[in-house]
């Protein structure tokens, strides 16, 4: 296809020398040609931002920026306030794409004159890629279709905007939890149609060693729930009834989970714990309903009238389950 538009791919970049210069390689040598590859290093106390300026001495495609740690929303706005490219991208430094990705995403966003096109991707480890299994079957779908489909997975790393659809839409820097969520969100609900390609072309990595893989609760979790409840009130605004139920359904999932974590730590954050525990006990019978573990629903109900009880269990069940 012919190479008349330019897309900006930002890439928030911190602390991941070990990975980054897979990820810079997999946008440099994108089959499609007209890229600005915008690289913010959000304060990197490792190489990462030593690795980005030897990259943009070798392609004058490459900006960098260097900028004070702020968290990865105030990165990505960073880059979009530089960002100059006709369409925009965005891509996780810990993660890479197919060579043909944004070739195959800009060719469908224009024959089908879409504003936003997603992609499928896989998960995993650089040994285990898996690919997601819960992508749309539909290539066409409404703005209350695309909601119900993508509403556990505002990524923005899987898409490409068209610019004047993003206009003066921002991350949320005040949120270090879900970050992409409320961003697509207000992307989507603008629109008319989303479409979709499925095929896998973006390699999403699972960090191990993440705090939310760990299993560590922080109090930042909890601006998620805000994030929902956003969510939640434009749902039933609209009476979008299905993603409204969705939404409260996702929102019971994350507070019953959390409080599992904070359970687990000897160091409780019991403030976190009244919070979420106030919307379990008036969502009790609903969850309860829900698909899920046996284990997980006897832990919330215990969990309900004495918390503190709740978490000595399971965390004497935790012991005896690592002991064997």
């Amino acid at each position: 296809m012919e190479q008349n538009f330019l897309i900006s791919i930002i890439i928030p970049v911190y602390n991941v020398e070990k990975y980054l210069n897979r990820c810079i390689e997999s946008i440099i040598n994108q089959t499609y040609k007209n890229l600005e590859i915008i690289l913010v290093d959000d304060g990197s106390t490792d190489n990462s931002g030593k690795i980005c300026d030897e990259y943009a001495l070798k392609d004058n495609r490459i900006k960098v920026i260097h900028k004070q740690n702020g968290g990865v929303s105030s990165a990505r706005n960073k880059g979009l306030e530089v960002a100059t490219g006709e369409y925009i991208g965005f891509v996780d430094s810990d993660d890479y794409i197919e060579k043909d990705m944004y070739e195959l995403l800009l060719s469908t966003i224009i024959e089908t004159k879409s504003q936003v096109v997603v992609c499928n991707w896989f998960k995993g480890t650089e040994s285990n890629w898996i690919e997601n299994k819960n992508f749309p079957t539909k290539e066409k779908l409404t703005k209350t279709e695309a909601l119900e489909s993508f509403y556990w997975c505002m990524f923005s790393w899987n898409k490409l905007f068209n610019r004047r659809v993003i206009e003066n839409i921002r991350f949320l820097e005040s949120c270090s939890c879900g970050e992409d969520t409320l961003f697509v969100f207000n992307i989507f609900i603008k629109l008319e149609q989303i479409y979709c390609i499925n095929l896998p072309k973006y390699y999403y990595r699972i960090n191990t060693n993440s705090i939310l893989h760990s299993r560590i609760f922080k109090k930042s979790f909890l601006d998620y729930i805000k994030i929902l409840d956003t969510e939640i009130r434009f749902a039933k605004e609209n009476n979008l009834y299905e993603l409204t139920n969705k939404l409260y359904n996702a929102k019971l999932y994350v507070a019953t989970t959390w409080l599992i974590f904070i359970a687990a730590q000897k160091s409780k954050d019991l403030d976190s714990a009244k919070i979420l525990l106030q919307y379990v006990r008036q969502n009790l019978f609903v969850f309860l309903k829900t698909k899920g573990k046996i284990s997980k629903k006897c832990f919330v109900l215990i969990a309900c009238v004495n918390f503190k009880l709740a978490s000595l269990i399971y965390r004497l069940l935790l012991k005896l389950k690592i002991s064997r």
